[in-house]
């Protein structure tokens, strides 16, 4: 899809190869990161809420501050979804063993209304598989020049 597309994968540039550990954790993380974005696309609930962690150590962060928990987390139970998402720039960065940092820049629309911002992710290793263990999405106020180019 647009996103398959407009993502093309990309690594960390420490100047220093990655180990297979950190090569194989990104590739990982990456997958679970577009699997995320492709429920959305889909408005596949089921396979968006199965990519998070379903303790109270989910973190979700934006404007209106840090929220923790799966269980009261709106995204249960709302049943509203974006008209459109444009994800663009997406980017994986391996943190730590099982640990991988994500990011993407996203326009959205919804009931005719256009926003674009950047978007964050954090992955972990779980034994049962990955799992994003913090979500952020930040949008640009009005009139701000565009973060993502």
């Amino acid at each position: 899809m647009l996103l398959a597309m407009a993502c093309a994968p990309t690594s960390a540039n420490s100047g220093q190869s990655p180990s297979p550990s950190s090569a194989s954790d990104t590739a990982q993380a990456r997958r679970l990161f577009e699997e995320n974005i492709d429920a959305i696309h889909k408005r596949d609930r089921a396979r968006y809420l199965a990519t998070y962690l379903h303790t109270n150590a989910l973190g979700r962060n934006g404007p209106a501050g840090l929220e923790l928990g799966y269980e009261d987390w709106s995204a249960r139970r709302d049943s509203t979804w974006p008209d459109t998402l444009v994800a663009r720039n997406l980017r994986v960065l391996p943190i730590a063993a099982g640990v991988v940092y994500g990011t993407y820049c996203y326009t959205v629309t919804q009931k005719d209304t256009t926003s674009s911002g950047v978007s964050e992710r954090i992955f972990v290793k779980t034994p049962e598989g990955w799992r994003i263990a913090v979500t952020t999405a930040f949008g640009l106020t009005a009139g701000a020049p565009p973060q993502c180019k």
